[in-house]
């Protein structure tokens, strides 16, 4: 047991190492307003994008629906929460010593720049029909960028689900390309 809390403490500090990196807190010289636009170009619209990655924090709620889970898992029992604003997580019932699994929600705002430099998409296998690019990440999770939106999803442990590689990384897919669609 106390190896899965050592497990789970590593791969919390690695996704909010991952989120806080998306997020940007410059102000801008014009108007002092957080996120705004420091140069002073075009309009920067970080309030819609700020909203959408809000969402994260609910998306296990709505979107990991018993269907979901039972298509990757042996059972659709369990319970989600909040990580933080733009985390959830859903976390199997489980027997104890027996099946820890998760599944991690993280939304971030990022460009095709941001997504293509990030490590999980170098090292991830190119995916077609998730939003602008995805990528199936080598721990069975997906990773995929629409315009300025950036949706991962990852399944934990990798090993012992019902579905594995392309298909679990499709069947997360399909739940990225539902929040995509959020405003």
């Amino acid at each position: 047991m106390p190896f899965f809390a050592l497990r789970l403490t590593v791969i919390s500090c690695a996704i909010c190492a991952c989120v806080a990196c998306g997020q940007s807190t410059s102000t801008s010289a014009s108007n002092g307003n957080p996120g705004a636009n420091a140069i002073g170009a075009a309009s920067d619209d970080s309030s819609d994008i700020d909203r959408w990655v809000k969402n994260g924090a609910t998306a296990c709620d709505k979107y990991l629906t018993a269907d979901v889970i039972g298509a990757i898992f042996k059972d659709a029992d369990g319970q989600s929460h909040a990580q933080d604003a733009q985390t959830c997580i859903f976390e199997a019932a489980h027997q104890p010593n027996h099946d820890f699994s998760t599944i991690w929600i993280s939304l971030r705002d990022g460009s095709n720049s941001v997504f293509e430099t990030d490590s999980t998409t170098i090292n991830g296998t190119p995916l077609a029909g998730i939003g602008d690019k995805a990528v199936r990440t080598q721990e069975d999770g997906v990773q995929s960028v629409k315009r300025d939106r950036i949706c991962a999803i990852w399944v934990k442990p990798p090993n012992g689900n019902k579905l594995k590689g392309d298909a679990m990384a499709q069947k997360l897919g399909e739940v990225c390309t539902k929040i995509f669609a959020l405003p």
